[in-house]
C-alpha cells in the first residue's frame, strides 16, 4: 500500500510503498476513504511535539470502512464504516472510567505515537472506533472527531449554551471555525464571526451567522457595540486573539480555547479576568460520547462538512495551504 511518511521531523514527507498491517488482538484494519489534514499535522512535521518518533504515518482524521479484524473485536465486522478517535484511551484510568478519555494520560496519539490515517489502510484499536449507523458524508466523517466533536465537547460539557446566547468565533473561516459556526448555530446561539481576511467573508455567508466582523487587530470594541458582550467565545486561533477575545466577553462569559496556530503563550491580564469572573477553559480533542453526539447532528443534515478535497498524495501541497492561512473550511484527503 502507500502511505505518506514523516521520516525525519522537519523535512518533506515522503509517498513509499510499505506493507498492508495485519489487525491484532483488539484491533481492526480500515480502508480509509477520507482523512482530513488538521494543523496538528503541520505542528507534528515542524517538531512541535517531542514523543513523535520516526519513521511515521501522519494523520488522525479518519474515515473508513472495516476490511479485517482480529481476536476479540465484537464492536463492527468487515465492511462496516467507521469514525474514529484521534487517539487510544488506556480504558482503565480515572478519566477514562469518567467519560473524559480524552485527557487520559496514558492514551496514544494516531500520527503522533501510532502511525496514521496519512495511507490507504490502517490499524485502528476497537477502542477508538464508532459504527457509522447511516448513510453519512465521508468528509463528515473524517472530521466528526477532531473537529466537529470537539466543538460539540467545548459546547455541550464547558459552554453552558442556551437558545438566544451570544457566541463569538474566531477564525471563522477556517477548518474549525467554519464549521463552529454551524453548530454554535445549531444549538441555538447567535453567532458573531471573526476573520482577517476580506475576501473570506463571502464564504463564511454561506453558513449564516448572524453577524460578521473583518478584523485586522483588536475587534472587541466591535463586538461590544453590536452585543454589549458575548455569553461564550469558541477560541479557534489562539495567541493572535485571545485578548481580544477575552475582552469581548460579558461579565461572568465564558471561553473555550480549541487551538492555537503559532504555540506562543498569550499574555493573560489577571486583573480582567477576576473583576468580571470570567472563567477561560481550554479544550483538547472530542470524547466518545461528543463524537457520537457530532454524528447524530451529521445524520440530521443541519450540519455540513466544509472545505475542499485534494489528493492525498498531494498532501505537501495541503499543508503548505495551511501554513499560508489560505484554507476555505477543511481539507479532506482521498487515498
Amino acid at each position: 500500500m502507500k502511505a505518506v511518511i514523516l521520516k525525519k521531523v522537519g523535512e518533506p514527507l515522503e509517498v513509499s510503498e510499505v506493507d498492508v498491517p495485519k489487525p491484532g488482538y483488539g484491533e481492526v484494519l480500515v480502508k480509509i476513504v477520507r482523512t482530513g489534514v488538521c494543523y496538528r499535522d503541520v505542528l507534528t512535521v515542524d517538531g512541535f511535539f517531542p514523543r513523535v518518533k520516526t519513521p511515521l504515518v501522519l494523520g488522525h482524521e479518519i474515515a473508513g470502512v472495516v476490511v479485517d479484524k482480529g481476536d476479540g473485536v465484537e464492536e463492527v465486522d468487515v465492511g462496516d464504516r467507521i469514525a474514529s478517535l484521534p487517539y487510544v484511551p488506556c480504558g482503565e484510568c480515572e478519566y477514562c472510567r469518567s467519560g473524559r478519555e480524552n485527557i487520559c494520560r496514558n492514551r496514544k496519539w494516531y500520527g503522533e505515537v501510532l502511525n496514521g490515517s496519512y495511507s490507504e489502510y490502517m490499524l485502528l484499536d476497537k477502542r477508538s472506533i464508532v459504527k457509522l449507523e447511516r448513510d453519512i458524508d465521508w468528509n463528515y466523517v473524517a472530521i466528526s472527531s477532531c473537529v466537529l466533536g470537539m466543538v460539540v465537547h467545548a459546547i455541550m460539557d464547558f459552554g453552558g449554551i442556551r437558545e438566544g446566547d451570544k457566541v463569538l468565533v474566531t477564525g471563522a473561516s477556517g477548518g474549525v471555525g467554519i464549521h463552529a459556526v454551524q453548530l454554535a448555530k445549531y444549538f441555538g446561539g447567535e453567532v458573531i464571526a471573526v476573520t482577517r481576511k476580506e475576501e473570506k467573508a463571502s464564504f463564511i455567508e454561506e453558513v449564516k451567522p448572524d453577524h460578521i466582523i473583518i478584523a485586522k487587530g483588536d475587534f472587541s470594541k466591535e463586538v461590544k457595540k453590536l452585543t454589549g458582550g458575548v455569553d461564550l467565545v469558541l477560541e479557534t486561533v489562539g495567541e493572535p486573539t485571545f485578548n481580544y477575545s477575552l475582552r469581548s466577553l460579558k461579565w461572568g462569559g465564558r471561553m473555550a480555547v480549541i487551538g492555537n496556530v503559532n504555540v506562543k503563550a498569550p499574555q493573560l491580564p489577571l486583573g480582567l479576568l477576576i473583576l468580571r469572573e470570567n472563567l477561560v477553559h481550554g479544550v483538547i480533542s472530542s470524547t466518545k460520547k461528543s463524537l457520537e453526539k457530532a454524528l447524530e447532528i451529521g445524520y440530521e443534515g443541519r450540519v455540513k462538512a466544509i472545505g475542499s478535497e485534494m489528493s492525498l498524495w498531494d498532501v505537501e501541497d495541503a499543508h503548505d495551504i495551511l501554513r499560508r492561512g489560505e484554507a476555505r473550511g477543511r481539507i479532506f484527503l482521498k487515498p
